[in-house]
């Protein structure tokens, strides 16, 4: 069973854990009425990396979005609220010289690539990039909070 349209995934991406955005980012999706059911932070591998950007594999920027994304240490939240488009909206154009004023990458993002965070697109995707994000965090972190908020449907 795929999330329910309240569900949503964030990851914080390296650039703004460096520059000691992470709460000031959560702090903008809690206003917008989110909830974190879940957070993890790891260091994502280049192999990791390329799973969770499969559908850029064969894009122009998929190496230089590989080696930025395994650069450092980021976050990821899985969140429950207003949902996808919601948080689409929140976080502003993939440019933060293109974001709304008060967006998330327009208060935080440096530019195109370093734009402060990833977020799901689809129902389908966040399935696939909590599950995968989330996988070998302790089974409170993973299975029970996908399904709590809508998710996974699998006994272990």
């Amino acid at each position: 069973m795929p999330p329910d349209a309240s569900t949503a995934f964030l990851m914080i991406k390296p650039c703004a854990v460096s520059d000691g955005h992470i709460g000031d980012i959560v702090a903008v999706l809690e206003r917008a009425d989110f909830s974190i059911v879940g957070i993890a932070s790891r260091r994502l591998t280049t192999d990791e990396a390329g799973l969770l950007y499969n559908v850029h594999k064969d894009k122009p920027f998929f190496g230089p979005l590989i080696d930025f994304i395994t650069s450092g240490m980021t976050v990821g939240l899985l969140l429950s609220g207003p949902g996808v488009a919601a948080l689409r909206k929140l976080i502003g154009a993939t440019d933060p010289a293109e974001a709304a004023p008060g967006t998330v990458r327009a208060l935080y993002g440096r530019n195109l690539r370093e734009n402060a965070v990833h977020a799901s697109d689809s129902t389908e995707r966040i399935e696939y990039e909590a599950r995968f994000y989330f996988e070998d965090c302790p089974r409170t972190l993973t299975d029970d909070v996908l399904k709590d908020a809508g998710g996974a449907n699998r006994e272990d």
